[in-house]
């Protein structure tokens, strides 16, 4: 049976540090959730010792994550197992539509527009609604109003009910005219360098060791837990851009976008390891060693 060899946790090939809890949703969404498999405690805390995380600190992040709400456990025999809850679900679902589903197709020239006066009795509230609008690509634009080039005015309306400010917020579809190019207000509403320069270290992280893997493929000679853990790497990194990239259409943005390249890098690194891993990975999940 496969094992993974435990790792240093600055041995992890990501460029972003595993934390016990990133590796749980990463590991759900990317592996267990998408084939319908429930995952023993056992097993989680093997995979977590892989990456140099302790079985103390992979056991209290699953409970945290069951007394949160993401994760519910069933007993079976002597053993402990953990699904996804419904709740866990619908975030696992959200974030694959934006990790492998991108948005398509041509922009329209119109602007999602949303503006709110929550008082500040509300204050948490708002702030929790600010970081679920980057989520859906809105950037500020200043005094409690936010846009976006995606018709999202549906989303952006259910999450001000879900946060009980429906009442404080207004939503409209805009044009937009001036004074300034559309260039600026881009670069107003989001730091579209620092995301680039974001995707410029993934490529330059990340294009080496593809090659090497893809030689190493082609010569068989590598391992399904390497290929599980370089996977495990790969999507923890680039599942980090949507909280990041508000994903603009290819008009508002410059002509050498490396994001681009980085989703043509990510895809294509991702589907070389993808047999590999999956097989580790059901060696993981058949395991019925007690928790």
């Amino acid at each position: 049976m496969p094992q993974l060899t435990p790792r240093r946790r600055d041995a992890f090939p990501g460029l972003a540090r595993l934390r016990p809890r990133s590796m749980l949703f990463t590991l759900y969404g990317d592996y267990a959730y998408p084939r319908g498999v429930d995952l023993g405690l056992r097993s989680l805390v093997d995979v977590g010792g892989g990456f140099g995380i302790s079985e103390v600190a992979v056991r209290s992040a699953v409970a945290r994550l069951a007394r949160d709400g993401w994760l519910v456990a069933r007993r079976e025999s002597n053993r402990s197992y953990y699904a996804l809850t419904e709740r866990g679900r619908a975030l696992i679902e959200e974030g694959t539509q934006r990790i492998y589903r991108p948005r398509r197709g041509n922009w329209n020239g119109r602007w999602c527009l949303l503006t709110y006066a929550i008082p500040e009795a509300h204050r948490s509230r708002r702030d929790k609604l600010r970081k679920q609008l980057a989520w859906l690509g809105f950037g500020p634009l200043g005094g409690g109003t936010y846009v976006s080039p995606r018709d999202v005015g549906a989303e952006a309306a259910a999450l001000a009910r879900e946060h009980g400010v429906a009442g404080y917020a207004r939503i409209f579809s805009a044009k937009f005219d001036g004074p300034v190019a559309v260039s600026e207000l881009v670069q107003h509403c989001w730091d579209v360098g620092a995301i680039a320069a974001s995707y410029e270290r993934f490529i330059k992280h990340y294009a080496p060791l593809h090659a090497r893997d893809a030689t190493r493929a082609r010569k068989r000679t590598l391992p399904p837990a390497e290929a599980f853990i370089d996977r495990f790497a790969l999507t923890h990194d680039f599942r980090r851009f949507p909280f990041t990239d508000p994903d603009l259409p290819a008009a508002l943005l410059p002509r050498t976008w490396p994001g681009a390249r980085a989703r043509e890098l990510f895809e294509r690194y991702h589907a070389l390891l993808t047999d590999g891993a999956l097989a580790f990975f059901r060696s993981v999940a058949e395991r019925k060693r007690a928790a």
